[in-house]
């Protein structure tokens, strides 16, 4: 039996995520740019026909990888704040230990991350994608931060401006992970997030005070 043949009868959901492999090796292989269905389906190992069955072109299969791989990512990062104990601090913390284990510093995943970001502005399916996972990471920092400061007694706090500075830290660390990977250890990426959030609990938060009479 054909490789294409097996491919065609194994479960949705496995097919799914063999052809979002095959993508991510790809992006890493050849960028964004360079990696077309053509070479999609052949890592593969099926048809461009049969992949095209699936998904109008490229841009929605690699929106699909995003989103599949950002749901790894949330998933990882949820289950490190569960097992955390209860406090919103201690949760922060758990959120850094995720962000920085091996399977988000994963060079594969790394490289699929900026494959993907390089590719936003440029394609709408990519884009939808990120703004949907983005808007889904931040409100699970938004969430976190805002029960903070409620433990913290902070009133008032925009929450939603420090999820986006945070987040914005977060990317920035990723994306040197990236880059250079060797410029820090995940300890010393954990021990930079963890002082942003000590710089909130000394008077930081002030920088994140909502617009009021209060302020």
């Amino acid at each position: 039996m054909s490789q294409e043949a097996r491919f065609s009868r194994m479960e949705p959901e496995l097919r799914k995520a063999n052809l979002i492999e095959a993508t991510l090796v790809c992006l890493k292989r050849h960028g964004f740019q360079g990696a077309s269905i053509r070479k999609i389906s052949a890592e593969a190992g099926v048809s461009v026909g049969l992949i095209s069955h699936h998904y109008s072109g490229k841009d929605e299969l690699v929106a699909e990888a995003y989103m599949a791989v950002t749901g790894r990512v949330m998933s990882l990062l949820r289950e490190a704040m569960e097992q955390a104990a209860p406090t919103a601090r201690e949760r922060l913390s758990a959120f850094f230990r995720g962000s920085f284990s091996a399977e988000l510093l994963d060079p594969q995943l790394l490289d699929a991350w900026l494959a993907f970001w390089g590719a936003v502005k440029t394609a709408e399916a990519i884009n939808l994608a990120h703004e949907h996972s983005y808007g889904e990471y931040r409100s699970i920092l938004r969430k976190v931060l805002t029960e903070l400061a409620e433990e913290e007694g902070w009133e008032p706090f925009d929450a939603d401006l420090a999820a986006i500075s945070l987040s914005a830290l977060l990317d920035g660390l990723w994306l040197e992970s990236g880059l250079n990977p060797g410029t820090f250890t995940p300890e010393q990426g954990m021990q930079i997030c963890e002082a942003w959030v000590d710089g909130l609990q000394a008077g930081g938060r002030q920088r994140f005070c909502l617009q009021t009479k209060d302020c």
